[in-house]
């Protein structure tokens, strides 16, 4: 099993060349994916129920190929689908499984429900 943990900002900055560089991280990716936005502005159903927090997402998907989400699908958290989509060969679409909703849900202490619920 492989042991995944998501860094504790969502973006990093550096400066490269005397330009200032802003990097999405894991974290950003998967709350992305299903459209958690941390600090508010959430269009899906964000809530805290007997001091649980839980979360209804409106999406379950993130389109474009990335390594970093690769590697949630080699740890069985994420699917992936492949094809050719406006002339770019192999252009991937994820989305989280059951169990890499309730792998994000103990990172980020909020229960996810599947979008379709």
């Amino acid at each position: 099993m492989i042991d995944i943990v998501l860094p504790e900002q969502e973006y990093v900055h550096f400066e490269d060349d005397g330009k200032r560089i802003t990097v999405c991280t894991l974290r950003q990716k998967v709350l992305h994916t299903i459209g958690l936005r941390m600090n508010g502005g959430n269009r899906g159903r964000l809530y805290t129920r007997h001091g649980k927090k839980y979360y209804k997402p409106y999406r379950n998907y993130f389109s474009g190929n990335d390594k970093d989400l690769d590697g949630l699908v080699e740890a069985g958290y994420m699917d992936m689908d492949s094809r050719e989509v406006h002339g770019i060969p192999d252009y991937r679409s994820y989305w989280f499984n059951r169990k890499g909703l309730d792998w994000l849900g103990e990172q980020i202490g909020i229960y996810i429900y599947d979008e379709e619920d």
